[in-house]
């Protein structure tokens, strides 16, 4: 009820009382006085909500002084709900952040698709892996995955809501492999989307195919001089023998295959403890100009056989930084290359020069050979690949010596190059720390 009723009917109800009493003016009196103190007492009513209101007037959206004015208990309650709000809101934006940190860390490419097909989340990995810029979210799968097999496998897994597992060969330069894990995302018995994480495998494949080729190549290397061994001694043994000039001829036949089958084993065994992890490299400062040395001395027969002669362009104070033992199997390797492809007349050379700018030394083996043609130049380092494989058979060779360089190279941080042209000859070198 209004206030002014109120007073009215207060008014009303006092005078009927004192009238039934009797005494008019003094009903009249109090009627006067009550009215009077209730006049006051409503002004200062009024005058309090004027003053809130002037305060309200002046607050700003985010002052809560107006709510205090009106309702200080409510206005406690809400700002302690607001502070866990904010507080909440806080560790929420902290936790997404972390999260967006983890999932940009993550090597795999991952693709979350809603259950239309549509991107909800991909990470960095995938953009790179597909050569898309960020963000992708909100695209269709088919227009971040061009591949079918990909797609086919994320509508199928949304269509069936169940998990796939398959292996995608993307085709192009470089060729890649992945191996691609499909899952469904539930909301109670609802699938309402999927998760597709895809691991390069790349790698992987690339090695499987060289342990492949590495075993069908040593099955080769090792059946042919068998196979010859094998025919020889039945032959000699079916009464050859007997025949002297025979005899000596097929024998040194033998000889020759069992040395090459030597020479293949020691091999493997050298690139096997090369690319061990148990090898102990020991890098100590050593001159250079003697192991060059000794190593042009391992190939002085066959080079004067050819009459090719070996210049050594090596300072006696030379020093480098280097395992003596491997540096040395090194030049060997490089030196008998040069020997075996440079024709009879010919040079090889070995020097060295600075690297700019820097305090380390090439070392380089330089040769008048054949050359190798520019197609052949990035394979040449790896196990049994021949450029001309009748010829490094007839040449004795194993197809593993510029192997057993590189990894040599590697071992002591560093890296092989060569640099040819068909015809005029060719250039192996690798930088070694100096030490004077």
């Amino acid at each position: 009820m209004y206030p002014g009723w109120i007073l009215l009917l207060s008014n009303a109800l006092l005078v009927v009382l004192v009238w039934w009493s009797g005494h008019i003016a003094l009903a009249l009196a109090l009627a006067a006085l009550w009215t009077g103190g209730q006049i006051w007492f409503w002004g200062r009513t009024a005058r309090r909500q004027g003053e809130r209101l002037r305060q309200l007037d002046k607050a700003t959206p985010g002052d809560s002084a107006w709510l205090e004015a009106f309702h200080p208990e409510l206005a406690r309650a809400l700002e302690d709900l607001a502070e866990r709000i904010q507080q909440r809101v806080g560790q929420l934006e902290s936790e997404n952040n972390r999260l967006e940190v983890i999932l940009e860390s993550i090597t795999e490419a991952i693709l979350v698709v809603d259950r239309d097909g549509r991107v909800v989340l991909a990470n960095k990995a995938l953009a790179s892996l597909f050569g898309l810029k960020p963000p992708l979210e909100g695209l269709l799968t088919a227009e971040v995955v061009r591949y079918s097999a990909i797609q086919d496998a994320l509508a199928g897994c949304l269509a069936e809501g169940r998990r796939r597992e398959m292996e995608v060969e993307l085709t192009g330069a470089p060729e890649r492999h992945l191996d691609m894990q499909v899952a469904p995302v539930f909301e109670g018995n609802e699938c309402i989307g999927a998760v597709a994480v895809l691991y390069d495998i790349t790698r992987l494949r690339q090695l499987e195919r060289m342990r492949r080729d590495f075993v069908a190549n040593v099955s080769h290397e090792l059946c042919t001089p068998l196979t010859a061994i094998k025919g020889y001694a039945e032959i000699l043994s079916d009464g050859a023998v007997d025949d002297q000039e025979t005899a000596r001829r097929f024998t040194s036949i033998i000889e020759n295959h069992a040395d090459r089958l030597t020479r293949l084993l020691g091999d493997l065994l050298d690139l096997s403890r090369l690319e061990s992890d148990q090898l102990e490299v020991e890098l100590v400062p050593c001159e250079l100009k003697p192991l060059v040395d000794t190593s042009v001395g391992s190939v002085s027969q066959a080079a004067a056989q050819k009459q090719i002669a070996i210049h050594c362009d090596i300072p006696p104070s030379v020093q480098v930084l280097c395992d003596p033992k491997l540096i040395e199997q090194a030049l060997i390797n490089l030196l008998d290359n040069a020997v075996k492809y440079t024709p009879a007349g010919g040079k090889v050379r070995v020097g060295t020069r600075p690297v700019e700018d820097t305090d380390r030394l090439a070392i380089y083996v330089e040769d008048t050979g054949i050359g190798i043609p520019s197609e052949d130049l990035g394979r040449i380092f790896e196990r049994f690949y021949r450029v001309d494989k009748g010829r490094s058979r007839d040449l004795g060779g194993t197809g593993l010596g510029l192997s057993i360089v590189r990894h040599i190279a590697e071992v002591h941080g560093e890296q092989v190059s060569v640099q040819s042209k068909l015809g005029a000859g060719t250039t192996f070198s690798f930088e070694l720390q100096s030490r004077g």
